[in-house]
């Protein structure tokens, strides 16, 4: 901090506190934040991003800053972004870059950005929509009974080329942990029912389990019931990783979603990976009969964002 002069009142209130005082922010911080583990990180972000800022190079990335900062890429919060935003008085999406990844999306749902830009009811296999124009700017409207995420491409893409599917649901590709743009998505076709397929294995149940937290509302398993994860032949997993597996299902099991807490139990004592391709033959030619039990009556929803 020394070597930066943007940071040199937040230095003078640190060096004010009285030696072996606890770990607490310091009055009048200029972050905002109560939290020590959100200030002290934020400090470190902006040691580096003042002398990188003045010295007139390439916009850092949100992930180059992290990994410099926190030693971890993706070790953002959105407490993080604020304070750092406070602290140096600039919005956190004008202090950094950060790349704008696709929603590969298939089924009733057109985007507009000025003139039509995609539509995916009619994309083969599926269309990839920005993720930041698809929720931030321009018009979205959607027939959808439902949005259906899954987790591997292979099987999208299948999923994708089943009409009956498409035509009333909209698919989205969930490219395991859901991003940003996707659960951003889904706030804004609430309240539709949304279903998820994920491998089933410890993690395709954390990543429905995250999900519902983010949005706050129930995440409907599909194609992960637990005789067909017994019936299936398993993925070969090394001894740590099943020891892995075994550990983020014991949490599951009574504090994940309640559908696949079963399955969770299951895991959490045998280990074990089923993945998605191995059962595209057994959950397919059900998928749209599965997804009509969940069935609602579309409605129209049509948003026009700020340019």
């Amino acid at each position: 901090m020394a070597q930066v002069d943007e940071l040199h009142d937040e230095r003078a209130l640190l060096a004010a506190c009285l030696p072996g005082s606890p770990l607490r922010v310091p009055n009048g911080s200029g972050t905002g934040s109560e939290a020590w583990s959100v200030y002290e990180n934020v400090i470190r972000a902006a040691a580096i991003w003042w002398p990188h800022r003045r010295s007139g190079g390439e916009p850092l990335t949100a992930k180059g800053l992290a990994a410099k900062a926190f030693r971890n890429s993706k070790d953002w919060t959105p407490e993080r972004q604020l304070a750092l935003s406070n602290l140096i008085a600039m919005s956190f999406d004008q202090a950094v870059s950060q790349a704008d990844s696709d929603v590969r999306i298939r089924g009733p749902l057109v985007w507009r950005l000025g003139r039509v830009a995609a539509d995916a009811a009619v994309a083969e296999p599926w269309v990839g929509v920005p993720a930041k124009g698809l929720h931030a700017a321009g018009i979205i409207k959607c027939t959808a009974a439902g949005v259906l995420l899954v987790e591997n491409s292979d099987t999208f893409e299948q999923v994708c080329k089943t009409p009956e599917v498409t035509e009333r649901w909209l698919c989205v590709w969930a490219k395991g942990y859901t991003s940003q743009g996707v659960v951003a998505l889904l706030s804004y076709l609430a309240p539709r029912p949304i279903a998820a397929w994920c491998d089933m294995d410890a993690d395709g149940i954390a990543i429905i389990d995250v999900l519902a937290r983010k949005l706050q509302r129930a995440v409907d398993p599909i194609g992960m019931d637990i005789d067909l994860w017994r019936s299936t032949p398993h993925r070969r997993q090394k001894p740590a990783q099943v020891a892995r597996d075994k550990s983020i299902a014991t949490r599951l099991a009574t504090h994940g979603p309640e559908p696949l807490r079963p399955l969770a139990s299951e895991i959490a004592i045998y280990g074990g990976s089923c993945e998605q391709e191995a059962i595209q033959d057994q959950v397919i030619p059900h998928l749209a009969r599965t997804l009509a039990a969940m069935d609602v009556t579309g409605t129209t929803r049509t948003r026009r964002g700020n340019p």
